[in-house]
Parts: structure tokens; sequence; C-alpha cells
């Protein structure tokens, strides 16, 4: 739960970067219920946080006038419950729709920026794209349009997954890994809940298997109960 901290501001729940990309980060700032039942980004501050600590932009960048900042952070909550959307679609087999993508390329056509072509090593070149020239929330809606535009390019669909934990998490991630058999957002979390949870089915199983409400009988008392019937 979000604490107060000493200068009196709600302290929210730290960032979870679990998603192994910032795209799929930003849809885990909202994680609904059954899942934590947190939205990460409450306040434009927290926002600021979120961009900041994912490494997209300096936080004196997305300033805005505090008349704004709620309508700032309702054009982000926009894009975030859509991308959710679009995550949940691609997960259960389906296409990105083009509703989606209609929005997604009216944001990436009111950014600004320029691109220079640039001399790489003797003879060749390179074409190198300046950083937004947007300020506030139309930056930050340009970066994440910039992030889930990229993602849904050059990733392999195939590897994005929620939790298997849907018993109560609405996390995604893209699995990286080596094998791409990564089933939980944490090992440390979600996949220990398992293993607790499947060690109590194993107890709850040896309880019934026994007909007692604790664990089996010890031996001594199994010996005594027999004894009756051995020659």
């Amino acid at each position: 739960m979000p604490s107060t901290s000493e200068n009196g501001r709600v302290s929210r729940p730290k960032f979870l970067f679990l998603g192994d990309h910032p795209a799929v980060d930003f849809a885990n700032t909202l994680a609904p219920p059954p899942g934590l039942d947190i939205d990460f980004l409450c306040t434009w501050q927290d926002a600021i946080d979120w961009f900041v600590q994912a490494k997209l932009t300096r936080a004196a960048s997305l300033h805005v006038p505090e008349a704004r900042a709620a309508e700032a952070l309702k054009a982000l909550g926009a894009i975030r419950q859509a991308w959710r959307s679009v995550l949940s679609q691609i997960i259960a087999g389906g296409k990105v729709s083009d509703e989606f993508l209609e929005k997604l390329n009216a944001l990436l056509g009111a950014d600004a920026f320029t691109e220079t072509l640039q001399c790489s090593g003797k003879k060749g070149f390179q074409l190198v794209r300046s950083a937004s020239q947007h300020q506030g929330e139309r930056l930050a809606l340009a970066i994440l349009a910039h992030q889930i535009a990229r993602f849904l390019a050059e990733a392999n669909l195939s590897y994005l997954h929620q939790c298997a934990n849907t018993t109560s998490c609405v996390l995604y991630f893209y699995d990286t890994t080596k094998n791409h058999r990564r089933q939980w957002c944490s090992v440390a979390t979600c996949g220990n809940r398992h293993k607790v949870a499947e060690f109590r089915r194993r107890q709850a199983l040896s309880q019934k298997k026994w007909g007692m409400a604790g664990f089996p009988k010890d031996v001594s008392m199994l010996e005594e109960e027999c004894s009756g019937h051995l020659p």
C-alpha cells in the first residue's frame, strides 16, 4: 500500500521493470484485479518519475503546467489502456486492430525531429535522428508511440506472454531468455508463490491419503496401531 513520506507526499509503490522492453513495462504501470490492483501513474509526477527511471528522457523535458497535469495524465492513461488491450489480443492469437494502428500512426506523425546523414568510417554513412523536439505530454506520447511501434515492428510476438500466475497477476513480459521458457513475471514473487501453492496442494493430497487433518502419522504411531494385527 502507498505510504506517506516525511514531506507529506504520498509515496507510490516502486515501479515494476519486469517486462524486458519499455513498451511492455509501460503497460505494466497498471495492474488491475486480479493483480495488485494498483495504478502506478496516479499523478503527472509519477509519470515523469517512470520515464526517468525507464531511462527514456529527462524530467525537465516532461514538465507541464499544473493546470494541464490532469489532462496530460488522462491522455497517457488512454494510450496505456488501448496498448494493454492490444497486448491481450496478441497473446490470445489475435491481431492489432486498425483503430489502434491509426491512433499510433497519428502520434508518430505528430512528432517533431530532424535527421542528418553523417559519415561512418572511411566510406560509410549513417542516418542519425535527433531526439524529439516536443516537450511535456506531447513528448511523453511521442516516446511511447515510438517504443510501442518499435516493439511491434522488431519483436518476435510469439515471445510475448502474460505471467503464468493468472489467479493473482496480470503483468506482461517479453521472453528474452535463451531457451524462451520463461513463465513468470518474476521468479522471486510469482514463481515462489507457485512453488508454495504446489507444496500445499501436495500436502493436502497427502493428508487426504492418510485421512488426517495434519501431517501423516509418524512411524511409532503407525507401528502401535498395526501391532495388534501382527502375528
